[in-house]
């Protein structure tokens, strides 16, 4: 018996349960296939540890964490927490993740202050699976010309205001994105409608004037495959603040208390090739 499709003919590069997107890419035709949970890469704007939860060691890192603490990734595993965030940080750390809810449930822990050449980092934690992942993002707000200094508090409430305006679906989801790009600054920022066959459709979008317009545009199913799909309705919001920014693997692939890889259906960080492939074709 024989089959059109390859990857039934062929043992996957990633069939051993590692997989990084950095070294094995992605296509359209295995997009299914492809372990978009564990992509084994992030974004390179920010930085990622992933802790033991039982003492705070370092299990995995970011390739690029010399970017953000002037440490390689193969000198901090091993070391505890406190070596990165200090042991002040770390005993908050360890109230956050003893106290909220943080199973499957990204929020802010706290900021490390800006040092020398190094800009400020808002750090986030959530568990899964035992462990822990920090994220580390620049704040953005050491800059005093950057608008988001402005109360957030005020912003938000504005925003809410606009939103409980709205006279239709079609008018809500486009304050709604409307608002999400003035916080954000981000170029592009749409809504995705997951129709009852699968195919997808921009119901909302605010863009720079440059950009070209995708809204109102319709997608195939296979645009969004059924994995990357099933990640949207757990976290519904995707950020990507450079579609084409370079890859960053995690050092090691796996964990080296469990041997499998990191699940990271819950971060921001999160690299994902397959989702908007046929949009950055198409648009």
């Amino acid at each position: 018996m024989t089959t059109d499709n390859p990857t039934e003919n062929t043992a996957l590069p990633w069939s051993n349960g590692l997989y990084s997107i950095k070294r094995y890419g992605t296509t359209l035709t295995r997009c299914d296939s492809e372990p978009v949970q564990t992509p084994g890469c992030i974004q390179a704007h920010g930085a990622m540890l992933v802790l033991r939860l039982s003492d705070l060691s370092i299990l995995q890192a970011s390739e690029n964490t010399a970017q953000f603490f002037d440490t390689a990734p193969e000198q901090l595993l091993g070391q505890s927490i406190k070596q990165v965030v200090g042991a002040e940080n770390a005993v908050r750390l360890r109230e956050v993740l003893e106290q909220e809810l943080v199973e499957h449930n990204a929020i802010y822990a706290f900021t490390l202050p800006q040092q020398h050449d190094k800009h400020a980092l808002d750090v986030s934690v959530h568990s899964i699976e035992g462990v822990a992942i920090l994220e580390f993002e620049v704040t953005g707000r050491a800059d005093t010309n950057n608008k988001n200094n402005d109360d957030f508090f005020i912003r938000i409430k504005s925003a809410v205001n606009h939103l409980q305006g709205a006279n239709s679906l079609r008018e809500f989801c486009q304050r709604v994105t409307d608002e999400v790009r003035s916080m954000t600054e981000l170029d592009r920022v749409m809504i995705y409608r997951f129709h009852a066959d699968h195919h997808g459709e921009v119901i909302g979008e605010s863009k720079r004037d440059d950009l070209a317009p995708w809204l109102g545009f319709h997608y195939p199913e296979g645009d969004i495959p059924k994995p990357a799909r099933e990640i949207f309705k757990r976290i519904w919001i995707r950020p990507l603040p450079n579609a084409a920014g370079p890859l960053v693997e995690l050092v090691p692939l796996a964990n080296p208390d469990t041997g499998k890889a990191l699940n990271m259906t819950y971060c921001a960080l999160r690299i994902a090739r397959c989702i908007g492939y046929v949009h950055r074709i198409l648009g």
